[in-house]
């Protein structure tokens, strides 16, 4: 029996994209280079037509020979590849998960690839703008987007899920959106005659996730202490 072989992403010939650069750079004894979108004000325009602030044409080399830019570049290339893994293996996940699969100690030093988890998300909004590609294209999350609660019932992946089993803190919605058919119906939206108390419940708990991060403000349904 024959296993049908995966077909590569768009994103991931970008990713491998990257690898070759370096390769073609080492094989021509050049100084590898990648050119990465300025992320600032000064490069960011309004484009009335569209009502959309767009990001400029300016950017900035980033080389593996300059001693200022070599961490960063070795840096940038370690997430690429833990990026292109994902795609390989078509999985998701989150951004702390990125920097704990790519920290280490350099052989032979006292120097780490990351610090700090500070130090890697940057990278991976680089390779977002040098890539066009959208963070969910990338297969990383921040975090869950809610939860589900109340007598729902429907199908994810193949599996039955009723969230009244699921406790108080309901069925966590994934930053990755989708359709969720009802169980047996492949292919046809949840349906619950309690869906908008539901999908308020997602937007309220969602609302709840930011006011908790927000300084000198407290939780929808909870008391100052």
């Amino acid at each position: 029996m024959t296993t049908k072989q995966k077909k590569t992403t768009a994103v991931e010939k970008k990713l491998i994209g990257i690898a070759d650069i370096v390769i073609s750079a080492a094989d021509r004894s050049k100084d590898p280079t990648f050119a990465i979108p300025i992320r600032a004000l000064s490069n960011v325009s309004f484009n009335e037509r569209k009502g959309l602030i767009e990001m400029g044409h300016k950017k900035q080399a980033r080389s593996f020979f300059n001693v200022g830019m070599a961490k960063k570049f070795m840096q940038t290339v370690l997430v690429a590849d833990a990026l292109s893994e994902l795609q390989r293996a078509d999985l998701t996940t989150s951004l702390r998960e990125i920097y704990y699969r790519t920290k280490h100690t350099i052989k032979d030093s006292h120097e780490n690839t990351f610090d700090t988890q500070d130090e890697s998300d940057p990278v991976i909004e680089d390779l977002e703008v040098s890539l066009s590609a959208l963070r969910e294209e990338l297969h990383v999350r921040a975090e869950n987007s809610g939860s589900i609660v109340g007598p729902v019932v429907f199908g994810d992946d193949g599996d039955r899920v009723d969230c009244t089993r699921l406790g108080k803190g309901g069925y966590s919605v994934p930053s990755m959106h989708r359709r969720f058919p009802a169980p047996g119906r492949e292919g046809d939206p949840m349906e619950s005659p309690v869906r908008g108390q539901v999908l308020a419940a997602v937007q309220l708990r969602a609302i709840d996730r930011q006011r908790a991060t927000a300084p000198g403000r407290q939780t929808l349904g909870t008391t100052a202490s």
